[in-house]
């Protein structure tokens, strides 16, 4: 701990000599110099509370005009916590304006008869404020590092992009000298992004990246400069220190941030609650970029199983609609010379296979079926599907009057889905149809069905019985398309019930 302030004094050639001695017998460490390339070249070895500097010094061009305004705004962009006083041999209002402009702490004439003394308050003022003014330049420095790296992250679009862009962020920043993004691969800390873009660089200290990756948790560890000299290639080469943030989300972990800085005083407990922060925001970024990317992948996939799917309906639609043409043209020849109702049933058959092909087609190309919505007569609608159903000795009662709005040819789909799950999964018996107040019912009396807590629905749907399930499944998307409701309900006789609700009628369409 130093006993004393310590003052740069940039003096002019012919001035200062008294100054330099007043603030030295105050009891201030006072160092001297010619003009702004001896600062600059002099700064980083002095622990500095103070600079000061007289207006005409040697600049950096090697003139004597005007050089202590150089040197306000070359300490603003290197040392921004450095408090500066200029101590001008001349009164000039223009130039106590430029100095201000530029940030400097105080401006005093050195003509005025108590000059030492208002210097002498001035420097003892400016290294009072000193510490204060580190605090905020940390804290300036420190926001404006969050910031760039909070931008990298809206940008960046995929891991790689993260890792390199951020770590190019820190690295490039007055306050951190390098920073890499690694993974340990058996024990062994490999980096995946560095900030500066060397092409070839080793890790001399790698125990502070293990820990935080293993022991999931911030590491901060002061760098041994014996090791790195030894190590030309070196990662920490200038670098004092470390802070290493596991980079974890979710759970799941995504590496280590490691930021380096060449001074012993960085990442203090303020810092380190900001970068388990900052390692939070990257993780999440990463895991949000790989998410997305598998759902790129997953989009791409369905489109091509999709794909698949239209050309396979394509080859099936051509291998059925030969023999079905075929067996159709045959039937006709067959009707003409043979007047038998049998003709007249296999005829309707075949128009219904004619109609699923094309049905199967317009899923294949529109992904879905479209529905034609207007008014059907209930009755004529499950009746014609009836005859397209193998009976097996079973009966219908059609007791229904109403005309509703529905597409009648997936309206027939579902009556003929639900008399072929009575007919082959039931017992032979009596299929009835009635209307109800928001929709219509189909019954039978014997459809092995068990009801649970989930549902009768979906406990059928979700049966060993395939077939079952498959009817189900249509009648479903069927009443679904419509924007219709279903349930089945059973009583303790074995009758089945398919309740389809929110059907409108005609006169309730909006005009």
């Amino acid at each position: 701990m130093k006993s004393q302030p310590t003052v740069l004094f940039v003096r002019s050639p012919s001035q200062d000599r008294a100054a330099i001695s007043m603030l030295r017998d105050s009891g201030l460490t006072v160092n001297e110099f010619d003009g702004v390339r001896d600062l600059e070249c002099a700064l980083g070895d002095y622990d500095t509370d103070c600079v000061v500097t007289n207006c005409e010094v040697e600049n950096v061009d090697g003139t004597q005009y005007l050089g202590g305004l150089t040197v306000i705004e070359r300490l603003r962009e290197s040392h921004p916590e450095l408090p500066v006083v200029l101590f001008a041999e001349v009164t000039n209002g223009d130039i106590a304006r430029e100095a201000y402009s530029r940030d400097v702490f105080g401006y005093i004439p050195s003509t005025v008869s108590d000059a030492h003394q208002r210097l002498l308050a001035q420097v003892d003022a400016a290294v009072a404020s000193s510490p204060a003014r580190q605090r905020a330049n940390k804290r300036k420095q420190l926001n404006e590092a969050v910031r760039l790296v909070n931008q990298a992250l809206v940008r960046s679009q995929s891991r790689m992009d993260i890792e390199r862009d951020v770590t190019a962020v820190l690295a490039g920043t007055t306050r951190y000298t390098e920073a890499c993004t690694v993974t340990c691969q058996y024990d062994r800390p490999v980096v995946r992004a560095l900030g500066s873009q060397r092409d070839h660089v080793s890790i001399t200290a790698p125990d502070p990246l293990r820990r935080a990756e293993s022991e999931n948790r911030l590491v901060v560890a002061d760098i041994d400069h014996a090791t790195v000299a030894d190590d030309t290639e070196a990662l920490e080469t200038d670098c004092t220190r470390i802070l290493a943030v596991p980079l974890v989300y979710g759970g799941d972990s995504y590496g280590v941030l490691g930021v380096y800085a060449d001074s012993v005083d960085t990442f203090d407990a303020e810092e380190q609650d900001t970068f388990r922060e900052v390692g939070h925001n990257i993780a999440l970024a990463i895991d949000a970029s790989q998410t997305k990317d598998a759902l790129r992948q997953r989009t791409t996939d369905l489109e091509q199983q999709k794909e698949r799917l239209r050309e396979l309906a394509q080859i099936i639609s051509h291998e059925l609609r030969n023999p079905l043409q075929a067996a159709m043209g045959r039937v006709e020849l067959l009707a003409a010379e043979h007047a038998a109702e049998e003709f007249d049933a296999i005829q309707r058959s075949h128009t219904r296979m004619s109609f699923l092909i094309d049905d199967l087609m317009e899923i294949a190309r529109e992904g879905g079926r479209q529905y034609t919505v207007e008014p059907v007569a209930l009755s004529d609608v499950m009746a014609d599907a009836w005859t397209t159903v193998t009976t097996d000795g079973s009966t219908i009662e059609i007791d229904c009057t109403e005309t509703i709005l529905a597409d009648s040819n997936r309206l027939r789909q579902l009556a003929e889905n639900f008399f072929r799950l009575a007919t082959e999964q039931g017992d032979t018996g009596k299929i009835t149809i009635t209307d109800t107040a928001d929709g219509f019912a189909l019954e039978h009396d014997s459809i092995p069905l068990e009801v649970g807590q989930e549902g009768p629905f979906e406990l059928y749907y979700a049966s060993s019985d395939e077939g079952g399930g498959l009817h189900l499944a249509v009648i479903r998307e069927i009443a679904q398309g419509h924007g219709w409701e279903i349930a089945l309900s059973n009583d303790p006789t074995g009758r089945v019930r398919l309740h389809v609700t929110g059907v409108e009628r005609p006169s309730a369409k909006p005009t």
